[in-house]
């Protein structure tokens, strides 16, 4: 039987691929999940759905207090342990097997440095999106095309992420021209008309979060940011999405005070991603600093405006849905006051991405 592991380190990453895991059981492959502890996914609802379990443990390594001294050691740890573990699991296949990473994180670098080092051919979905900026976004950027390099076969979700895959790296590069993440916000709106959600907050709200390190760490950025959040949020209320390394900077800048103390910003928890669309939909706009929720927002066709200074060229949704402010604040007052023009209408896909990978996988392994 052929064996695909899948290299899964974040809620995201699994989040994105219980799709393709699930479109795989179906034509008969059998399906290994690898958790390496980036996050805790063994209480994951995504996890459930692909079957509930974890097949290669390579959790213990993840320090309590994360550190970036403490996740280079995980990081060095983890790996000369995957490949421990994975040089068995090659030994003992009786069949073809592949390992599959997914995005931009360190546990993408790590599973793809476990499979070179194991000579396992592996293969990276989200692939092909540069800045070509390697301090922008950070680590993203250097997780990605080093994770891409010696790939099998890239996917990538648009046709000029995946003519960038074909020049720069030797693996195939396959188009499934829109994220796996279109087929869970698929799954998501569903549900929200199903059990006739309705806004969450009453009256017109912009949809706030700031919760990226390059970001949290720039004194500049945080106090000029949080001032424009304050002056927007006497015309119109703010929902803030909350994030515990969000406060910790705050703090750290005296800003901390004054966003508790703001009546006009509705202050929320982090949301399960139901609820999260359901505040997406309902609000006038987003402004935030996500790389994967721009592809979310630009399937929606949400406006985005987009706290970060460097965006991927030709990433999904900039100059149609989303704006990026470049590190210009005049350029968020221009938003504010024409966001309604980047409103544009849902993305429906003709064909979804997993069926576009497994179709790749089959020829792959010579099925097709």
């Amino acid at each position: 039987m052929k064996k695909l592991y899948f290299f899964i380190g974040t809620e995201a990453e699994l989040m994105k691929m219980f799709h393709v895991i699930n479109e795989a059981k179906k034509r008969g492959y059998d399906c290994k999940i690898i958790s390496n502890g980036q996050n805790d996914i063994k209480n994951s609802p995504y996890l459930e759905k692909v079957g509930g379990v974890i097949d290669v443990d390579l959790t213990k390594m993840m320090p309590e207090e994360k550190t970036a001294t403490n996740y280079l050691n995980w990081f060095l740890k983890t790996e000369k342990l995957g490949v421990k573990v994975m040089n068995q699991v090659k030994e003992e296949c009786c069949g073809d097997l592949i390992m599959i990473v997914h995005g931009d994180t360190l546990s993408t670098l790590m599973g793809a440095r476990i499979a070179q080092k194991t000579k396992i051919d592996y293969m990276h979905v989200e692939s092909g999106l540069r800045s070509h900026n390697w301090f922008s976004p950070f680590p993203e950027e250097i997780d990605r095309y080093f994770s891409s390099k010696k790939s099998v076969i890239n996917f990538c979700q648009k046709k000029e992420a995946a003519e960038y895959a074909a020049k720069a790296f030797k693996g195939k590069a396959v188009n499934t021209i829109y994220n796996t993440g279109i087929e869970i916000l698929l799954d998501a709106l569903k549900e929200i008309e199903q059990n006739n959600l309705s806004a969450p907050v009453e009256g017109k709200y912009f949809l706030t979060a700031i919760h990226r390190q390059e970001n949290l760490m720039n004194g500049n950025f945080m106090k000029n940011t949080f001032e424009k959040i304050f002056d927007m949020s006497e015309d119109m209320k703010c929902v803030f999405i909350y994030h515990i390394q969000t406060e910790n900077a705050l703090k750290k800048f005296g800003l901390w005070d004054r966003f508790e103390r703001c009546q006009n910003i509705i202050k929320i928890p982090r949301q399960n991603y139901v609820s999260f669309i359901n505040y997406v939909i309902h609000s006038e706009f987003v402004m935030a600093d996500g790389c994967g929720n721009q592809q979310e927002f630009y399937y929606l066709g949400q406006p985005y405006l987009i706290m970060r200074t460097a965006v991927e060229e030709d990433s999904e949704g900039l100059g149609v849905n989303a704006f990026c402010f470049k590190g210009d604040y005049s350029k968020i007052d221009e938003f504010v006051s024409h966001y309604t023009d980047y409103k544009k209408p849902k993305i429906i896909p003709q064909k979804l991405p997993s069926n576009i990978i497994m179709d790749e996988i089959d020829m792959y392994f010579g099925r097709n």
